[in-house]
């Protein structure tokens, strides 16, 4: 009996002294944090030599508020140009690439008025864009100074204004619906903080004490660096760096290799290492005043993103497909009955007589013999009645589970954009074996489906149907598809990923989030630039 309590004390403290290390703060500060992070981006003999227009840019920034902008000349002068390229281009130019062309331009020296006027004061589309447009435009005029022009379009005041007339009755902020989103609320947090405008203050306030009732931080219900690292700065703008220290410790789960993984699972990229190094430079400045943050420039928002719930449990909705050891999507549908063969309930039954012979074996012991085993009888009996909790299917009846429903859509799935891009393939994540000839992942087919089904209903429903495995992450609050038979998130550089779009329309929701209607032609596409490969012109705000 002391043996075994011995044990469960030992690994109860190992438990702890994990916790403790995975979100302690680093002993030697944020600072040197910050200069790791750096030189995650460092190709060349100068600092600024690393850092390229339009690719690097809140490197680029972040670079300028720890050493300044000596050397940032020619990164300057190449922002300046791309936004005259832009202006001229003719098309719709999304507002927030202005405004963050106008935040680095400023950071690296250079004459952002050009920039914070087309994206800010002079800007007539931001509604175009969405609700992002209009906290960026106001973070570019808080952060570079441009003096406002005679008849601006918008102003500071306006533009608060319009922000804190989105604000939730409990202080949060979306980009849709009624329910808080922690990225939109974080940066509104940044763009009210800095603004004189009546009323600013307090709602900055208000939005800030929204994220510190979360003890972490998730966007689309995934639990996540950008996510954490974006209400780190929030804290900061407002003032509360208790609640910034406790936030920022938490991003050593995300650290690998001197940069940082989206997920504590993943490994480090350019776009998470940035919004670290915004967070640890915000934190070692402890700062009051306001700084910019930068959303991500991968962006839940391109790849699918709603409005995460407050106090919502992180849970990730997938069944194990046992004939690929893989994530198999699980929805709702009428499961055809397998009577023949082994099936699920064979299994647990198995599993449970199993835990239950072992418990009956101990308990015999112990009445007869030893005392010592009372407590393994007990986990075992507990065992023995838990299996039957567990969905455990067979691959039978997990592809016999069909679609059914009075609802008839056409779904797709394809990565013809992937075969253009073979040169960027990373093969450690997507061999080169998975990717199709044709392009084509998921043939074009009917699902039938209830009433109020989604575009994710629609994909594993075609999927199962055709024994295409889904890799998701997520809840029903919302989905992130990270892969597609076996195509997978960052296999084409890290502007890789899957999109959706329905009746050629690439909606601003996760695919969970997008009720269908009878008719309905659902896509998923694969992109490996941000979506401008598959016709996605016109997106929720990505790399600002």
């Amino acid at each position: 009996m002391k043996k075994i309590t011995g044990i469960i004390l030992a690994v109860c403290t190992a438990l702890f002294i994990a916790v403790q290390t995975a979100f302690s703060a680093p002993a030697d500060g944020w600072e040197p944090r910050a200069e790791e992070c750096l030189s995650y981006y460092s190709t060349g003999a100068s600092p600024w030599d690393s850092m390229e227009p339009g690719r690097s840019d809140w490197a680029a920034y972040c670079l300028a508020r720890l050493h300044g902008s000596d050397g940032a000349g020619k990164y300057a002068a190449g922002m300046q140009e791309r936004v005259e390229e832009l202006s001229q281009s003719g098309g719709f130019v999304r507002p927030t690439e202005y405004q963050r062309s106008a935040i680095c331009i400023a950071a690296a020296g250079g004459d952002a008025s050009r920039a914070v006027e087309l994206g800010a004061f002079r800007c007539e589309t931001l509604d175009k864009q969405g609700f992002n447009a209009y906290i960026w435009a106001l973070i570019a005029v808080n952060v570079t100074g441009v003096e406002q022009p005679e008849n601006a379009v918008n102003t500071a005041q306006s533009l608060a204004g319009h922000i804190m007339s989105q604000q939730h009755a409990d202080g949060s902020f979306s980009l849709i619906g009624d329910s808080g989103d922690v990225d939109i609320t974080a940066a509104a947090v940044y763009a009210l903080s800095g603004c004189d405008a009546d009323g600013a203050s307090e709602a900055a306030k208000r939005g800030a004490e929204w994220l510190g009732a979360f003890s972490e931080y998730s966007s689309m219900g995934t639990v996540n660096c950008e996510s954490t690292a974006q209400a780190v700065i929030a804290f900061c703008a407002v003032g509360n760096t208790q609640k910034a220290q406790e936030a920022a410790s938490q991003l050593e789960e995300y650290r690998r290799d001197g940069g940082y993984a989206h997920l504590p699972d993943g490994e480090a990229n350019a776009i998470d290492t940035a919004q670290a190094l915004e967070a640890a430079i915000a934190t070692a400045q402890a700062l009051e005043a306001f700084t910019a943050l930068a959303l991500s420039e991968r962006g839940e928002a391109l790849f699918g993103r709603i409005s995460a719930l407050p106090g919502a449990d992180i849970t990730t909705t997938e069944t194990a497909d046992a004939q690929t050891g893989q994530a198999a999507a699980e929805v709702p549908q009428a499961v055809e009955e397998i009577t023949s063969g082994l099936t699920g309930k064979h299994i647990r039954l198995i599993l449970s007589l199993f835990f239950g012979a072992g418990a009956a074996a101990c308990m015999v012991v112990f009445f007869l013999r030893s005392k010592k085993l009372l407590i393994p009888a007990l986990l075992l009996a507990a065992a023995a009645g838990g299996v039957w909790l567990l969905d455990i299917r067979t691959p039978q009846e997990y592809y016999a589970q069909g679609a059914a429903g009075p609802l008839r859509v056409t779904v797709s799935a394809d990565c013809t954009a992937a075969l253009s891009n073979m040169e960027l393939i990373a093969e450690d994540v997507n061999p080169r074996g998975v990717i199709p000839s044709d392009g084509v992942v998921i043939k074009q087919c009917e699902v039938a489906l209830q009433e109020g089904s989604s575009a994710f209903d629609a994909l594993t429903a075609a999927a199962r149907e055709q024994h295409v495995r889904v890799d998701y992450t997520g809840s029903v609050y919302g989905t992130y598809v990270r892969g597609i038979g076996y195509i997978q998130e960052f296999g084409f550089g890290e502007l890789s990923g899957w999109l959706y779009k329905v009746n050629g329309e690439f909606p601003d929701v996760s695919a969970a989030y997008f009720t269908l209607n009878e008719g309905d032609v659902v896509e998923f596409v694969y992109t490996c630039s941000l979506g401008s490969d598959v016709g996605n012109v016109f997106t929720a705000d990505v790399d600002d």
